[in-house]
């Protein structure tokens, strides 16, 4: 890598700071925020429109990030939780933490719900002769 393209790269980040500034901070719209970051860094409104999805694209990756590691505690209070329910013997204590557990995993089976025949039998009658 040539050092013209490490002081592109070093440029492009501190762009990257200005551009969450300007979302984040001083809650620009996607079209305020265009026009200004364009005229702040004499870019094309194109090359301003790339800046907003990376910056997008980056906060997006930040909290998956985030919401896996919270996740992963929270399963692992829940674990210890109920370590400690089956050593004391509390049924009752256990089998909620169970349920909260298959929950967060999404393994609990959906409820089914009517919304069209209020529980009445559907018959459908189709005649394919002309």
């Amino acid at each position: 890598m040539s050092k013209e393209n490490k002081a592109n790269e070093i440029e492009y980040e501190q762009r990257m700071e200005r551009a969450f500034e300007l979302m984040l901070y001083e809650k620009k719209s996607y079209d305020e925020f265009k026009k200004q970051f364009a005229q702040e860094y004499d870019v094309t409104t194109r090359q301003a429109e790339n800046v907003w999805k990376d910056v997008r694209n980056r906060l997006k990756e930040r909290y998956s990030q985030n919401q896996e590691e919270i996740l992963t505690e929270q399963l692992n209070r829940l674990y210890d939780l109920l370590n400690r329910c089956r050593l004391q013997g509390n049924r009752r204590i256990e089998s909620e933490v169970l349920r909260d557990i298959t929950k967060i995993l999404g393994m609990e089976a959906p409820k089914k719900v009517d919304l069209t025949s209020n529980g009445e039998t559907i018959s459908i009658n189709i005649n394919i002769t002309e």
